[in-house]
């Protein structure tokens, strides 16, 4: 989800310019190791981009954004996260998985940066114990009153100083919170009754972790004017404020979260959340019965192809071909003559498909195929998301940064590309 919204993040921008990646979760896959490294590959951003996971409270991402918007240079935040819950719970029901991204840098943008504070605090309302994969929550009155209503209007008071504004110059205000009611109580609070409250996306979504405050923010550009002020908060373990206000460029911002949301598929089988979770054991049968046993040198070696998805095109003749090899294929014998081809952006159409129920899937059918490379090139790939099942030759696609295989037994999991039935524009 982190790749998928950096993506989008950095279209029209240079790779080379980036120089400081964060990626923030509740939810890392690894405590080790470094999640930023693999989102780096994935992005084909520069050997040389410092980067960090950001992890521990839901206020990652806000304080990643904090420490990039003080530092100055160019630096990408992106979050993606899946809170955790036990079944049934309550924690469960609220929560959404989710990926959102942030480019910062100098010159115009969708937003402007005025100012913003981060306070510390050691407030646990929640907290998850390594080794353990659900949270345990203290009571939501207590969190509400002594944490939410006490520490973010302190946080909104030291961002609107920073910012050299007052409460009723702010136009919009975002604070995540999963308990009902409490974003406009503190809006109340901290002399922002006035504003426009950012929708919580609650009964959409859901509360995304760590990725929410942008996702929220990007939807509250999507009606927002150019001038109008915006200040965005988070609590966990203390609160961070920031205040912006929005560009020219925000005019012509397209929907992004409504289209995402509008392409949303209902899924009403509760056992196939808890299965993709992990969260129940079931039956893979005899062909789900199979270790994946990484040959970590080998993923090193060739890490560019497989993160990066990076061919090769030859000098000589042209011919597009995945992996790269030192010996183009085809006719002649053409020695050294290939230079990397990034092939995440380039898309196709399907030229073959099959779907196989047979073969394991968590998800069945296994659907792949081969796809005619725009500008030439063929490789076999796999089909993945809903209707999956429903591709066709000719079918555009596109290709996404996917798991390719987990191990139930080590929970390692091993990255790779996929390819998706290009969205139809609304």
């Amino acid at each position: 989800m982190a790749v998928a919204a950096a993506r989008s993040a950095l279209l029209g921008q240079e790779a080379a310019s980036i120089r400081a990646l964060s990626f923030a979760t509740t939810s890392a896959t690894f405590a080790e190791p470094q999640g930023a490294s693999f989102l780096r590959a994935a992005l084909r951003l520069p050997d040389a981009c410092l980067t960090q996971d950001v992890q521990g409270t839901p206020r990652a991402t806000l304080i990643a954004l904090h420490s990039a918007l003080e530092s100055g240079g160019t630096a990408l935040i992106a979050a993606g996260d899946l809170p955790p819950g036990a079944p049934g719970s309550l924690a469960e029901a609220r929560a959404g998985d989710g990926g959102a991204a942030v480019l910062v840098g100098p010159g115009p943008g969708l937003l402007d940066y005025l100012g913003g504070i981060s306070l510390s605090a050691p407030f646990t309302d929640r907290y998850r114990a390594s080794g353990h994969s659900h949270p345990q929550d203290w009571e939501e009155r207590w969190v509400r009153e002594a944490g939410y209503l006490d520490l973010v209007p302190q946080a909104v008071v030291g961002a609107l100083a920073k910012a050299g504004l007052s409460p009723t110059q702010i136009d919009h205000f975002v604070l995540p919170c999963p308990i009902p009611g409490v974003a406009a109580a503190v809006a109340a609070r901290a002399g922002l009754g006035h504003t426009r409250l950012a929708a919580s996306l609650a009964e959409t979504c859901g509360d995304t972790g760590a990725a929410h405050p942008l996702l929220m923010l990007a939807h509250a550009l999507e009606t927002a004017a150019p001038g109008q002020k915006i200040l965005v908060a988070q609590f966990g373990q203390g609160a961070t404020a920031l205040v912006f206000e929005a560009g020219q460029a925000c005019a012509a911002m397209e929907p992004v979260v409504s289209a995402q949301i509008a392409r949303g598929i209902d899924e009403a089988n509760y056992m196939k959340l808890l299965a993709f979770r992990g969260q129940i054991s079931w039956d893979r049968g005899l062909r789900g019965r199979f270790i994946v046993n990484e040959a970590l040198s080998t993923a090193w070696r060739y890490s560019e192809a497989l993160l990066g998805f990076v061919g090769g095109r030859c000098r000589e003749t042209g011919r597009i071909q995945f992996p790269p090899t030192r010996l183009t294929a085809g006719d002649g014998l053409h020695l050294d003559t290939q230079d990397p081809w990034p092939l995440a952006d380039v898309g196709g159409q399907v030229a073959t498909f099959t779907a196989d129920l047979l073969a394991f899937s968590p998800h069945p059918p296994n659907c792949y195929g081969l796809v005619d490379l725009n500008g030439g090139g063929r490789l076999l790939m796999e089909f993945t998301d809903p209707g999956a099942a429903d591709i066709t030759r000719g079918t555009p696609v596109e290709f996404v940064f996917r798991i390719k295989d987990l191990d139930p037994q080590t929970g390692y999991r091993r990255y790779f590309w996929k390819a998706i039935a290009t969205p139809v524009a609304s």
